[in-house]
């Protein structure tokens, strides 16, 4: 890896409707064309406008999306399903409600299990069952992390809770949560992997040293976004506002 010439495709957008644009096209491409189509989806700030596009999109082009599986990427643990810090919350009101996705055609993370490992291993059986995801969307957190895979010496493949870092319980998404939020679950980076394409949206202030190893040739999991620049189906959307070219 050289830095941003190698990776597969690398686009900076003048800002995030643009960055957003491109982001939903993507989307609906996939949808579009694969009915059966498995989307992994990130939350949060990044994707919210995609999100909200790609689905005005899918409902003016009369896309079908009944037979597609749609898998929540992370969840906070120890809050409400109805609490609106929640991925389920966010992906309900900005993609899942819009386009009418029933609940037997998702895969998600329970905020309010009470032995998160255990719905880990539920997740990560019935994710090994289901075809390789046409699409995974992440985006990168200010620590580097993708998912709530959190930097560390090491690394998990399959999904498991993790302890969140100072950086990441600060999260935008938790100033509604009404709580403290310490802990999460998150599909694994070798689940993340079997993405036939992977969409990462680069988006938001303090983020600028994870975006650097997007543009390097260094890779450690103490950066856990430098990874995927081993996976040949990486597309990079970034917003240039926040970072300089």
């Amino acid at each position: 890896m050289r830095g941003e010439k190698d990776v597969a495709a690398f686009f900076v957008e003048e800002n995030y409707e643009k960055m957003s644009d491109r982001a939903a096209k993507e989307i609906v491409r996939v949808l579009r064309e694969n009915p059966r189509a498995v989307l992994v989806l990130a939350t949060g700030r990044s994707p919210r406008l995609a999100y909200r596009k790609a689905a005005e999109a899918i409902r003016r082009e009369g896309i079908d999306v009944g037979k597609a599986t749609f898998v929540k990427l992370d969840e906070w643990t120890g809050l409400s399903r109805r609490n609106e810090a929640t991925c389920e919350y966010f992906l309900e009101k900005e993609f899942f409600g819009p386009i009418g996705v029933g609940e037997e055609q998702t895969l998600r993370f329970d905020p309010e299990a009470a032995d998160p490992e255990a719905d880990c291993r539920r997740v990560a059986e019935a994710f090994a069952r289901l075809p390789d995801p046409d699409l995974v969307i992440l985006g990168v957190g200010k620590n580097g992390h993708l998912g709530l895979n959190e930097p560390g010496r090491t690394l998990k493949t399959e999904a498991h809770a993790a302890a969140l870092e100072s950086a990441t319980m600060g999260h935008e998404m938790l100033t509604h949560a009404g709580k403290p939020v310490t802990g999460g679950v998150t599909l694994g980076l070798g689940e993340l992997f079997r993405g036939k394409r992977i969409l990462l949206l680069a988006d938001g202030a303090g983020k600028e040293e994870a975006f650097r190893y997007l543009r390097n040739d260094l890779i450690s999991t103490e950066v856990p976004v430098s990874l995927l620049k081993l996976h040949p189906g990486l597309l990079v959307v970034a917003n240039r506002e926040f970072f300089s070219f």
